[in-house]
């Protein structure tokens, strides 16, 4: 190998580094923090991150509380990802649910704030809705239920999931925070879940649906 030879493989050598260098200081570590909706989506390839997942199946919002220091604060990362007040809400009885609304609020307030203070950058994320299916024999159910003044399970609990949506979505604009809308994104049309992205259990995720959240939530923190 001539001396020009070796000089182009030492120029490639350290423009690869260089490259390789600037990756590695655009990647930015986000932690995932929620019950059993963020850890079963366990560590998703999102561009220009890299993700630890804190998710722990069955908590509400008040867990994610409790544990947010050790779990968030403590690994210094750059950017937490907060999702999760389903459990909060499915818990709750009719007379209890408007306590269990403001406290989810004052949750979510609370673990913003305390990133804020440690300097974490702070991503807020609106809850998914339980699927309704568009079908004859819901059709008729829903219209039953109305004639006698009853309202399906389903009905009234995303009735709520979507007013902590809403607030969710009121605070983020009014505190210049990044919001991350999976209600709008998995949305069928009727303003539920899409059937398809739910497991067997009408709760949890599917993987398709998975593959939909990963696919939404690269596209807004690429944009």
């Amino acid at each position: 190998m001539n001396t020009h030879q070796k000089f182009i493989h030492l120029a490639l050598a350290l423009l690869l580094a260089c490259l390789a260098m600037n990756a590695t200081a655009a990647t930015k570590h986000l932690v995932i923090i929620g019950a059993s909706y963020a850890a079963e989506w366990e560590n998703p390839e999102l561009p220009g991150y890299t993700v630890t997942n804190k998710g722990i199946g069955g908590q509400e919002s008040s867990d994610l509380r409790e544990r947010f220091e050790r779990d968030v604060i403590a690994l210094k990362p750059d950017v937490v990802m907060i999702w999760g007040h389903y459990n909060d809400i499915v818990r709750a009885s009719a007379e209890k649910m408007a306590a269990a609304r403001e406290k989810a609020q004052n949750n979510y307030r609370w673990m913003t704030e305390q990133a804020r203070a440690a300097g974490i950058e702070v991503i807020l994320v609106t809850e998914i809705t339980i699927p309704i299916p568009d079908t004859f024999k819901e059709t008729v159910m829903a219209w039953v239920g109305s004639v006698r003044g009853k309202q399906d399970y389903r009905s009234q609990k995303n009735q709520h999931i979507k007013a902590v949506n809403g607030w969710l979505r009121e605070y983020a604009r009014a505190r210049n925070i990044e919001l991350i809308d999976l209600e709008e994104a998995l949305d069928s049309g009727n303003g539920t879940r899409k059937v398809e992205y739910t497991r067997a259990d009408n709760s949890h995720v599917s993987p398709a649906g998975y593959e939909a959240i990963t696919r939404y939530v690269s596209a807004q923190l690429a944009g």
